[in-house]
């Protein structure tokens, strides 16, 4: 998938699909998607990374988009999967 003219890929190869490289359908091309692999690598290198650094090695390497949108992106990068698919009691266990 293309975002903002630069080529993503939808998954991870575990064939995993990332909902943010996800075409969304309305309102602005997102900024930060084509920056989520590399955000990624970094909190799998460094999971104790501030978002103010994340969001200052984005800019380094050509993020221009607010800090808003990065900081939800390493929200839901920081979110652990079990709890990505609870059903909102928090127990993650469907009860």
């Amino acid at each position: 998938m293309a975002v903002n003219g630069t080529e993503v890929n939808g998954s991870v190869s575990g064939g995993t699909p990332r909902p943010w490289l996800q075409h969304r359908g309305v309102g602005r091309p997102s900024t930060v998607a084509p920056f989520a692999p590399q955000i990624e690598a970094w909190l799998r290198e460094t999971p104790a990374l501030s978002g103010a650094d994340v969001l200052r090695r984005a800019r380094e390497v050509g993020y221009q988009g607010g800090k808003s949108a990065l900081y939800e992106l390493v929200r839901r990068l920081r979110m652990p999967l079990s709890a990505s698919h609870s059903n909102g009691h928090g127990n993650g266990n469907g009860a």
